[in-house]
């Protein structure tokens, strides 16, 4: 391999290490305790076929990790995690308890602490003065509440911690267990989004360069990362970077004409991810090839047959007792929800510039119209706020973009 190819090799993997890092942070630190048991009882259910649509018909996410990802040994770092498991004792190593102690006396000293208790005390014998009118009264109940060992609670809250961590139910401890199928699960999924953000990467550079050359080509990575690191704000689901990737495997094997059949395969490999995104993929190859004669009507009908008729398999045959856990249509919700309207418009408002350079393109003049219902479905379907929705469309658009960026430099330079 050349020098290029090394650049551009390392650059793609440590920028998905950096966007995975980025994503873990996001998403695992909302799945921390309850929530990450929540997230791995989900994926039992899902593996299982008894989750709620629509995350139940996009299968192959799961799969992929009970059967593959969750035995990588890649492990990643998360701040609020390894707090949690020191606080709470999991982590015994000697140097840990120490640190622990030190960081305690650092924010709050242990004269501090006292003082602390002295105020709680009187507050308490205060409030029930007031109440019994009793001193003796007042003094019996105060011992009552002192014997709860709360004093002791203050006074050391790690021991306090560690004691209340042994009581808590195992799938809980299963957290801070690294051997536990709880927590290679949790691993499983972000090296799954690691593996992926390497492919998307490595498609799109592959696809920017159809239209630009290989620096421009080499600066859309770091770009379409900041995009991705975005769409986590508002994240759910698992799937999407696998249809991003094979949107954009689509989007190029289309452009490059290749055979019907590789086309029919990756349609059919994305209905076990997102059939929308495979029905448009389907749309997108056949306004490009248009005219359609009465054979190519045929093969494309097919193309446009296989997510719809997947559809109705995954949602009736395969997966019938699958209940949607949010209403099937939200237009209105979108409609009156402001960041509905402030994150696409951040997302889209640097290509919408150079929109005018679709008419330089043969594959944009034909196939731009796909984006109409695109947006249309995830406008009255989809939380328009989760901006995960729009990386296949904005992947598309990015050529857009860079060749409209450089082609306005160079003609200030000139």
């Amino acid at each position: 391999m050349n020098k290029k190819t090394i650049l551009i090799v390392i650059t793609i993997v440590v920028l998905s290490y950096i966007v995975t890092s980025a994503g873990f942070w996001l998403v695992e630190n909302t799945f921390s305790i309850a929530g990450r048991v929540f997230l791995y009882e989900s994926h039992r259910k899902l593996i299982e076929g008894k989750g709620p649509a629509p995350n139940q018909y996009r299968y192959a996410p799961y799969l992929l990790v009970e059967y593959f990802f969750k035995y990588i040994p890649l492990r990643w770092y998360c701040n609020t995690y390894i707090k949690l498991e020191r606080w709470l004792g999991f982590d015994k190593r000697a140097f840990v308890q120490k640190e622990n102690e030190l960081n305690l006396n650092a924010h709050i000293s242990a004269e501090e602490r006292e003082k602390i208790i002295e105020d709680l005390e009187s507050f308490i014998k205060d409030k029930l003065l007031e109440i019994t009118k009793n001193p003796l009264t007042t003094n019996l109940i105060v011992n009552v509440v002192n014997n709860f060992g709360w004093k002791e609670w203050i006074e050391d809250p790690f021991t306090f911690l560690q004691q209340f961590s042994q009581q808590m139910p195992d799938n809980i401890k299963d957290i801070f267990d690294k051997k536990s199928d709880l927590t290679k699960i949790i691993n499983g999924y972000a090296n799954m989004r690691f593996t992926f953000t390497i492919i998307i990467l490595l498609f799109l550079y592959l696809w920017m360069r159809i239209f630009t050359n290989e620096f421009v080509s080499y600066v859309s990575l770091f770009a379409y990362s900041i995009f991705i690191v975005f769409s986590y704000g508002d994240f759910g689901q698992q799937e999407f970077l696998i249809s991003v990737a094979l949107f954009i495997a689509g989007i190029t094997l289309i452009y490059r004409k290749k055979p019907w059949w590789m086309i029919l395969v990756l349609i059919s490999l994305e209905c076990f991810v997102r059939t929308d995104h495979a029905l448009f993929i389907a749309v997108i190859y056949s306004l490009y090839n248009l005219p359609l004669n009465r054979k190519k009507l045929s093969l494309h009908g097919i193309l446009f047959f296989i997510p719809i008729f997947a559809t109705y398999l995954l949602a009736k045959v395969f997966f019938p007792n699958a209940v949607y856990y949010t209403l099937p249509f939200i237009l209105e919700e979108n409609l009156q929800d402001p960041w509905a309207i402030v994150y696409p418009t951040v997302f889209f408002v640097l290509p919408l510039l150079f929109i005018k350079k679709f008419g330089e393109y043969e594959f944009y003049k034909k196939t731009w119209l796909w984006m109409i219902p695109f947006v249309a479905l995830n406008l009255m379907m989809g939380a328009v706020r989760e901006i995960r929705l729009f990386l296949p469309l904005m992947a598309y658009l990015f050529p857009v973009l860079f060749t409209g960026i450089v082609s306005l430099y160079n003609t200030n330079e000139n």
